[in-house]
């Protein structure tokens, strides 16, 4: 995600910042930056008045409003973009293996290096896996919430306890977060597939290493020769 710089932000304080998916965090209050101009950190107020430092990297301007990426979204987006970096990098040095010009002893460094680096990833994406299916059952139980409250104040109306405004007002909102909370579960179920793909692509070399035939270490038996060889003799029987 491209650096945002401070120019680009410091307009937008005072303004409410939202999540990918629509959801409001709060109003900006202020951005900090380093002597470069890039933002490194915004400061939210939330509906509760408690203030949230966010990282730079997570925020970006778009539709003419400040976004944020939910934490979970952006680790897993930044380890599938480093494992299908490390794809294409293991299919580039299996092409230029091949040159006659270019001696091992400068290649086969490169390729530990990668194959290190593509281990390190690998458990990354596992820390990040556990990451995203807790936030998918965080989901799933603030879904039960939502739900409950429909039945609630589907029960109150039908019941005439209140009126049909406050009724249409209440359904609204929870229909709104119902929706973005389905697009959530949607999209951690899709990056979650795309990191399994990635790390399968990153693991094709380490496959295809496993299952090379290796030499057979079995010594045959030798062939007897010499006057002390048994010989084999065939009778033949005539009836």
């Amino acid at each position: 995600m491209p650096a945002i710089k401070v120019d680009e932000i410091s307009k937008f304080i005072g303004s409410e910042v939202f999540d990918d998916f629509g959801r409001s965090l709060g109003t900006l209050i202020a951005v900090e930056s380093d002597i470069d101009g890039k933002v490194s950190s915004i400061i939210v107020k939330s509906e509760d008045l408690s203030l949230d430092v966010i990282e730079g990297e997570r925020v970006k301007v778009s539709d003419d409003k400040i976004t944020v990426t939910p934490e979970w979204k952006f680790e897993i987006l930044q380890v599938i973009e480093n494992l299908d970096r490390a794809y294409k990098r293991r299919k580039a040095i299996e092409n230029i293996s091949s040159r006659n010009d270019l001696p091992a002893v400068v290649i086969e460094p490169m390729k530990r290096k990668l194959e290190d680096e593509i281990k390190a990833l690998k458990l990354k994406a596992d820390e990040v896996k556990k990451v995203v299916n807790s936030r998918i059952g965080e989901i799933d139980d603030e879904s039960l919430k939502v739900a409950r409250a429909i039945a609630t104040i589907g029960i109150s109306y039908f019941s005439g306890e209140i009126s049909e405004r406050s009724y249409t007002q209440s359904m609204n909102h929870l229909r709104k977060l119902q929706d973005s909370l389905g697009e959530e579960k949607k999209a951690a179920k899709d990056l979650l597939d795309k990191l399994d793909k990635v790390v399968q692509l990153a693991s094709e070399g380490e496959v295809q290493k496993a299952v090379q035939p290796q030499p057979s270490t079995t010594t045959p038996s030798p062939v007897a020769t010499g006057p002390n060889a048994q010989q084999t003799m065939v009778v033949k029987i005539e009836a």
